[in-house]
């Protein structure tokens, strides 16, 4: 089914009919730079499989810089059909953007994908590990400015930039929290030993999910843990809480 150069009305009376593609015309369709995102998105979906990395390639592509529905549709794509025999740096890089997709339905999807890959949970702990401890640098400037990471004294209520950045941290937390944290221990100590001082209740649940896998993890941390104000927090160390304190 050729269709990617009918017009735009011809394209619109297509908009509602399931759309089937060939394994070739969905490739055709996401290297024309021209092709109609609502036909790219179909021709996602029809994808059964991969033959070559040349392939995995192309879908990866679209997995950043590109409008909303493609990005969320291509990782859901990934979630679905995705093996971790083709795994170089292109493929860690495009992972590591779009774990912090302004699109939490993105984010959640690139999750589900480490979840089932161990070479993604060894790969991609490092380089997460360096991106938190950069956020957390650059959150730590901006703190001294504005405040709110770590108490509630904001001076500006309706910062995109802290909002931005907490919601970066949330994501990578929540993938490192999937990878192999025990082969960087002291290093994901080191953070978590920060991260469990957050303001938001969201980055402190994250970071005590961490804190069963770790090793060397001090009483003083897991009491900070279990004596949170939120249920979410504590409810992470529940089988680490003696109740006999």
């Amino acid at each position: 089914m050729d269709i990617t150069h009918k017009t735009s009305y011809e394209v619109n009376e297509l908009e509602n009919l399931e759309l089937e593609f060939s394994h070739d015309e969905i490739f055709n369709n996401l290297k024309n730079d021209s092709c109609e995102d609502f036909i790219k998105i179909f021709s996602v979906i029809n994808l059964k499989e991969f033959k070559n990395i040349e392939e995995v390639y192309v879908l990866f592509q679209h997995l950043t810089n590109h409008p909303t529905p493609i990005r969320e549709v291509v990782a859901l794509k990934i979630e679905e059909i995705y093996d971790e025999k083709y795994f170089d740096n292109y493929i860690k890089e495009q992972f590591l953007k779009s774990i912090i997709d302004i699109n939490p339905n993105v984010c959640r999807a690139i999750c589900n994908v480490i979840i089932e890959n161990k070479v993604l949970q060894d790969e991609l702990c490092e380089p997460i590990i360096s991106r938190i401890n950069t956020l957390l640098d650059e959150i730590k400037e901006s703190d001294k400015e504005l405040g709110g990471f770590y108490d509630n004294a904001l001076k500006i209520r309706k910062n995109h930039a802290k909002n931005k950045k907490q919601f970066s941290l949330y994501w990578l937390l929540e993938g490192l929290s999937l990878c192999n944290v025990k082969k960087y221990n002291s290093r994901v100590l080191e953070i978590v030993n920060q991260t469990i001082k957050f303001n938001d209740y969201t980055i402190r649940e994250k970071t005590a999910k961490m804190l069963n896998k770790l090793d060397g993890v001090s009483d003083e941390l897991l009491k900070i843990a279990k004596e949170d104000q939120n249920f979410y927090v504590k409810n992470q160390v529940y089988d680490k809480i003696n109740f006999e304190d």
